[in-house]
Parts: structure tokens; sequence; C-alpha cells
């Protein structure tokens, strides 16, 4: 599954000027899966991704792409998760910390930007968080910025609210791995079952029908 993951991502925005149409019904079991009995209460879309994960990256453009393209007062929510085995808990949660600052500071699709640069062509790494603080401060992130961000109360609540968030959805059996994308805490788009040849705007589409959907 996820080298046909990686084959639709790599390959979408070189086919993107192609002429087949997005699915006219997205189908349960095809398109996404439930996951939940019940839905959110306001509409919301989550995305579990990590820096390290090269499908991720591949991810960002259409993730990106996805956040502008939502409807009016819904944004996409990134949680940054801490389970893979190239790294330490601890590290990748100073990178989830590094990447809310980013955001709040509204530079968070920038920053992620330079991060998955760094880790995957550069193929640099990092061994703690005084590197993560040196490559956002070489890449326009004030030093001050990111040191008060770092301790700050309202950053450290919103990773551990990631961290809440992907303990309820892998206790759940429902994250398995990233990236994952989660509309109204009910459905997961299924990335396999979006055409390759109009990636993103099947992805636009599926998710605004699930945004929507009433069971």
């Amino acid at each position: 599954m996820l080298k046909k993951l990686l084959v639709a991502l790599v390959f979408a925005p070189v086919m993107a000027f192609a002429s087949a149409a997005a699915p006219v019904q997205f189908q349960e079991g095809v398109h996404y899966d439930v996951v939940a009995e019940k839905a959110t209460a306001k509409p919301e879309v989550l995305e579990f991704f990590s820096f390290y994960c090269p499908h991720c990256k591949a991810f960002e453009p259409f993730a990106q792409a996805l956040d502008k393209n939502l409807p009016k007062g819904v944004s996409l929510t990134k949680h940054h998760v801490d389970f893979l085995q190239v790294a330490p808990p601890e590290l990748q949660q100073s990178l989830a910390k590094a990447y809310v600052v980013a955001k709040n500071a509204g530079q968070g699709d920038r920053i992620a930007d330079v991060i998955f640069d760094y880790l995957h062509n550069q193929r640099a790494s990092f061994s703690s968080e005084q590197d993560i603080r040196n490559l956002l401060v070489v890449n326009d992130v004030p030093a001050m910025l990111f040191d008060s961000g770092m301790v700050s109360q309202a950053v450290n609540d919103e990773v551990a609210a990631m961290k809440k968030s992907q303990d309820h959805y892998s206790e759940a059996k429902v994250l398995r791995g990233v990236p994952t994308l989660i509309v109204n805490g009910k459905y997961q788009v299924k990335f396999s079952g979006l055409s390759q040849q109009n990636f993103q705007q099947d992805l636009d589409a599926v998710v605004a029908f699930l945004l929507t959907k009433k069971d």
C-alpha cells in the first residue's frame, strides 16, 4: 500500500494535466473508510504526519494545497507524530514544538518545507533540539521567537493535544502509519483510491464530500 501511495504522490504532479475526472460519487471502502460511529460537532480535517516520513514529504504539497482549498471556516490541522523508530520520541516532540512555533508565527508551510528538505534532500539529521534551533534560525526564524516559543505554555499545550489525538487514534487502531488524513473524526481518506492523474482534484473533492456527509 505504501508503495502505491508513494507512486500516486510522486507522479500526480507530473500528470496533473491529464483529462481524467474525479469520481462522481465517492464510495466507502474505496475512497474512504468509516473509523468512528459519530462525527465531530464541527467540521475538521486532521493530518497525522512526521518530518522523518518520505511519504509525508511527498504528500506535503498536496496537503498545503488542500488547506487553501478547504471551505471557509475549515482548516487543515497538522499533528506531528512521535512514534517513528528513526529518532527518539523526545526529539520528534521537539520537532512538533518547532513546527507549532513556526506555524503560530505564520511560517508553518515554509518551515515544514525547510525541515523536509533538510532531512530528505540534504540527508542531514538532528541530534538535539539545538540542531533544530540552528536550522530554523538560519532560515530566518528569529532566535528569540524560537526560544520563547519552545517554552511557551500555549505551544506545549498544543503539542500535548497532538499527542493526545495521536494516542486516541492509535488505540482505536486507526492511526497505523503516516500520512493519515481524518475528516470530522469519522472518516479516513484512502489515498490509494484516488486518481493518480488527478490526485489533488480527487483529494480536494473527497474531503469536501466527507465534510458535508450526513449519515
